[in-house]
């Protein structure tokens, strides 16, 4: 692992081993908590090396030493140099010239026996409370949501374009992006998670980096439900099975819109696909399950948006 020694540092800062997605999110949530800056799980569990390795921003490094106790990132390769460097071998130990007597066996038989039970303790108790490395693995891989019953309200997802050939969604300046690499506009360079609340049959979707919904101009919003403005309001849509995977819909009262992850432009919400089906990588998104998420302040928002 490129950055074990950081990883490793980290982990006993917490206290605590990164395996699952549920360790990275709560890792992103002490870092943001204590060093006022942001970095995703996915990010984090590239760097551990459960997801597929990319080059990690420096930034993202210093973040990473700043919570640990360094300025950055170059002050704790320093710091590291400096500890190897003086982790010296001890020196050679001189040989005994003398035979040891049948006492000193004695000792040194009793030694051994002693290590051998200690080894032994420690192998049994290894195996029996340590997860296997096959379990380890399982648990970190990613959950990908394959039925609408699986969705929860009490639970938040990434929204990945069919096999992320147009990226993962995420918030940039408040509005709903994407990560997809060619986009002009509303584009972002980490995905964030979002919450889908179910909410009198219908789906809204709800930024959990901004704690905001999304309407359908993409714009972030605290108005959910008001719909008596025209077009820029509407935050209801549907989710629906398409090819194996899901489409989202806006809707009003007389139109529907899907969202799209439109080729040139980044990030878009139109009536493209809706008449005739044609859908293509940009409607159609897996949902991942990253954690768990507490609905209270969506469904407060939700519920206070027509009577403010």
């Amino acid at each position: 692992m490129k950055y074990e020694k950081l990883c490793r540092a980290i982990e006993e800062q917490l206290h605590r081993e990164m395996h699952t997605p549920a360790d990275f999110e709560y890792l992103s949530e002490q870092l943001q908590r204590q060093t006022g800056d942001s970095v995703s799980s996915t990010t984090l569990m590239r760097l551990w090396g459960y997801r597929p390795s990319v080059t990690v921003r420096t930034s993202t490094l210093d973040i990473l030493a700043r919570f640990i106790g360094y300025e950055d990132y170059t002050h704790f390769n320093s710091a590291c140099m400096e500890e190897d460097a003086q982790a010296e071998p001890a020196g050679i130990v001189e040989e005994v010239k003398e035979k040891p007597s049948r006492f000193h066996y004695g000792y040194m038989a009793a030694a051994v026996a002693v290590i051998v039970v200690c080894a032994g303790m420690f192998l049994f108790f290894s195996l029996r409370f340590r997860p296997t490395e096959e379990v380890a693995a399982q648990r970190s891989q990613p959950h990908f949501i394959t039925k609408l019953s699986e969705l929860g309200n009490n639970r938040k997802y990434l929204i990945h374009t069919r096999r992320d050939r147009r990226g993962i969604l995420g918030i940039s300046s408040r509005h709903l992006a994407s990560t997809y690499g060619i986009a002009r506009f509303y584009h972002c360079d980490e995905p964030s998670p979002f919450a889908l609340i179910q909410y009198e049959d219908n789906y809204y979707l709800y930024s959990v980096q901004e704690d905001l919904f999304v309407n359908v101009l993409q714009y972030l919003t605290n108005q959910p439900l008001r719909q008596d403005f025209g077009k820029e309001n509407w935050c209801a849509f549907d989710i629906r099975p398409e090819r194996g995977c899901f489409v989202i819909d806006f809707k009003s009262h007389t139109k529907v819109y899907t969202l799209n992850v439109n080729a040139g432009d980044g990030i878009i919400i139109d009536d493209w696909g809706t008449t005739n089906g044609t859908y293509d990588d940009g409607n159609l998104f897996i949902l991942e399950d990253v954690g768990p998420f507490d609905p209270t302040e969506a469904f407060i928002l939700l519920q206070n948006s027509l009577t403010d």
